[in-house]
């Protein structure tokens, strides 16, 4: 972090939690990626084994994205705007609707979790509402 830090003086704390945020869920993405093509060559069932990856990484991401929050001076947080929080509002609307449709196929319900951890801290870069 230190090291990030220093190569990034010029940018706005908030800017670097964006883009640590940012890059920490594609990264993780890839990892699950990886990790269910190695379930599907043994073919092991992914409904289960999916939570054996993605349940470790949300709470590493969720406690790195905690510490990074901490690294941000209260006098420089930003207050929500009026406008663009309905945007977030409408995207978590969108979500729970997603979540409420029936669907006939294997749904991998710890992706939907995972964006949605993402969805809260990206959202909590711009805005300080935590």
């Amino acid at each position: 972090m230190a090291s990030f830090q220093k190569s990034h003086d010029g940018l706005h704390p908030h800017h670097i939690y964006q883009l640590e945020i940012i890059f920490l869920f594609f990264f993780g993405f890839f990892l699950f990626f990886a990790y269910f093509l190695i379930i599907d060559y043994y073919r092991f069932d992914m409904a289960t084994y999916q939570w054996f990856f993605v349940a470790p990484w949300t709470a590493i991401y969720t406690l790195w994205c905690l510490r990074l929050r901490t690294h941000i001076p209260t006098k420089e947080r930003i207050s929500p705007l009026k406008r663009p929080i309905i945007h977030w509002m409408l995207l978590g609307i969108a979500i729970i609707m997603y979540q409420l449709e029936p669907v006939n196929l294997t749904r991998f319900y710890s992706i939907d979790i995972t964006f949605i951890v993402f969805t809260i801290f990206l959202a909590d870069s711009y805005w300080d509402f935590i």
